[in-house]
């Protein structure tokens, strides 16, 4: 083991904060004539900590690797990478990596790029901070710096709607974050344990208090993974946000939400390795119930999500509500693992699965709405067409993109979505026999992703070409650049499904409290190219195309909802009318009558004074 291993293996998480500050503090002093060695720094900070990470992997395989600070706030501060979060921060890396090349064309204003790069530099940071937090009150504290950062991200534009959207975020970000801390506080009062460990045996005698801080602990992080009914912020600040903020939140800051829903479901109420193999079913009902709670959340995630997005013409909104329907496949395999326990393994991994995997086509997916946008002025899809003779390098990684998320074998989504589609098939096999009907709507919702995205390429880049876009000459190089990196992954992973479950996942898994037997039957040596999979794609095909066509026949992509089914009126209206109104009426009941009260105190003593001056001949 040479030098720098005994470094990495030793201060890890101080060198990424401390380069990442120290990045921080440069990006300011590099003025406007000092752009390209700006963006030249940030990407090389990237890549540096991300090469740092992954000289970690032997060592993870053999066991996590802890890192503890005793002296940080008084409580300390507690760092561990497994091969759960080795993953996600690897995934990280190039997703930021990808979208910092990208934004080299997509961010203009001189005037505000240094703030861009500067809160994009502390979002990775805290990103990653998150993920490597091996305790509840560290996990928290980097968890609200990314959610600040990355809103000053998202309103790099300014303006009065890009303001408005952003209080929309920065609002449900609170909440989420108050909800989260709220957990902690019960948990840590209820167990003594900010930790992320197996706590089933301390819950099996708690009564229900334990499903109060799951229920705080889910709300907080679904809020932050855009899950139904908390997903309206997604559309909202998606419009108005730059396109590579859009990559990185759809990409990988969502995820986090999902991870933290993962941590919590699968470990924090889970059976610990010991009792596993032994534990009767008291200790695993806390998390059975959780689960079951969880897979109908990400069937109605996924539902509203696709639905929404068939009746939207904005692309920025519609990939939005995609990215809310494919975070509930990822919602639904958390609560398939949570839910089944020790033969948990393939929701555990499938969720884990679909989060690289959506985070690539879905960023990629971003990417192609942004140089369609560039160059056209245009983010309303019924108003484009045949674009694929001017931007034929667009419409094929668009092509590559949407074949991805549609779930096409030899594609990256087909991979993660036969092993979500086994999970959910396992779930009514060994457990409620109504997840047979969660098995059917994962296949409606997967025909209404295919239908979508029928909409999406065919009304962009196939048809007829509008007169004043045939002239277009496009030209976005380091643009093309990110897209052929995500492209690359989608397709190798399509290719080779294999290696990423066989050397990243299933370690992973194994890592846990799963059944190896059920692992190895299940997992290991997983065939892709079964018939019965891929035949069962060839369906979901036929249904979205028919889906498809009744729609385009019959206008229904342009319906819309009405106003009362708009999650927004009643969650998030609500909340900001009582923030604003309950300082008002303190002020109004108690402040005004206590103010009155010092004014005549201080009159009548003030005259009482007065008047022995007087007296005394003063």
């Amino acid at each position: 083991m040479d030098f720098l291993e005994i470094v990495i293996l030793l201060w890890l998480p101080a060198l990424v904060i401390f380069f990442g500050l120290l990045e921080a503090l440069i990006i300011p002093l590099l003025g406007d004539n000092h752009r390209f060695a700006r963006r030249l720094s940030v990407n090389g900070f990237i890549l540096f900590t991300t090469i740092l990470i992954m000289m970690t992997f032997n060592q993870v395989k053999e066991a996590p690797i802890v890192y503890e600070f005793g002296n940080v706030f008084g409580m300390g501060i507690f760092f561990k990478i497994d091969l759960l979060n080795f993953i996600l921060m690897v995934f990280a890396g190039i997703i930021f990596m990808v979208a910092s090349i990208y934004s080299l064309e997509d961010i203009k204003q001189k005037d505000r790029e240094r703030t861009f790069y500067f809160f994009f530099i502390i979002s990775y940071v805290a990103t990653i901070g998150t993920l490597m937090a091996g305790d509840l009150l560290s996990f928290f504290l980097f968890f609200e710096v990314m959610t600040f950062s990355s809103y000053a991200l998202m309103v790099h534009y300014r303006g009065d709607s890009v303001l408005e959207a952003g209080n929309v975020y920065i609002y449900m970000g609170i909440i989420g974050g108050l909800c989260i801390l709220s957990g902690i506080v019960l948990l840590s009062a209820y167990t003594q344990s900010y930790e992320w460990t197996n706590l089933a045996v301390k819950f099996s005698t708690m009564g229900p208090i334990k499903y109060i801080i799951g229920a705080l602990f889910i709300t907080g992080f679904g809020i932050k993974a855009g899950m139904v009914p908390f997903h309206f912020w997604m559309p909202k600040i998606y419009r108005e946000s730059p396109i590579s903020v859009n990559a990185i939140s759809s990409g990988i800051l969502t995820k986090v939400g999902a991870y933290g829903i993962l941590r919590v479901a699968t470990i924090i109420f889970s059976v610990g390795t010991a009792e596993a193999s032994t534990s009767g079913i008291v200790l695993w009902a806390t998390s059975q119930n959780i689960g079951f709670v969880l897979i109908w959340l990400g069937i109605i995630t996924m539902v509203v999500g696709v639905f929404l997005a068939l009746l939207e013409g904005n692309m920025k909104r519609m990939l939005a509500y995609h990215s809310v329907s494919q975070m509930g496949y990822i919602i639904m395999g958390i609560g398939v693992a949570a839910y089944l326990g020790f033969k948990g393994a393939t929701g555990f991994s499938g969720s884990i699965y679909h989060m690289i995997n959506h985070g690539f086509f879905k960023a990629l997916l971003f990417m192609v709405a942004g140089v369609v946008y560039l160059n056209t002025k245009e983010m309303d899809m019924y108003k484009l067409g045949g674009l694929w003779k001017v931007m034929p390098f667009a419409a094929v990684v668009a092509l590559i993109a949407a074949l991805g998320i549609t779930g096409m074998p030899g594609f990256n989504g087909f991979a993660s979505k036969s092993i979500l589609h086994h999970a959910i098939i396992e779930a009514y096999k060994y457990g409620h026999p109504s997840f047979e009907y969660a098995e059917i709507i994962f296949k409606v919702v997967s025909a209404g992703t295919v239908c979508s995205f029928l909409k999406f390429f065919g009304f962009i880049f196939l048809g007829k070409c509008p007169e004043k876009y045939k002239k277009l000459k496009p030209r976005y190089p380091r643009m093309a650049l990110a897209m052929g990196i995500l492209a690359t992954f989608v397709v190798l992973i399509g290719i080779r499904p294999d290696f990423v479950l066989n050397t990243f996942i299933v370690p992973a898994v194994l890592s846990f409290t799963y059944d190896p037997a059920f692992v190895s039957e299940h997992l290991v040596g997983l065939n892709f190219w079964n018939s019965k999979d891929i035949m069962g794609m060839v369906y979901v095909y036929g249904l979205g195309a028919i889906i498809f066509t009744i729609g385009v026949k019959f206008h229904l992509f342009h319906k819309h909802l009405p106003n009362w089914l708009n999650a927004e009126r009643f969650i998030y209206r609500p909340v900001t009318q009582f923030c604003e109104e309950f300082p008002n009426m303190c002020v109004q009941k108690y402040e005004k009558p206590m103010i009155l009260g010092d004014v005549v105190i201080y009159v009548t003593l003030l005259t009482v004074v007065l008047g022995l001056l007087v007296n005394s001949g003063f």
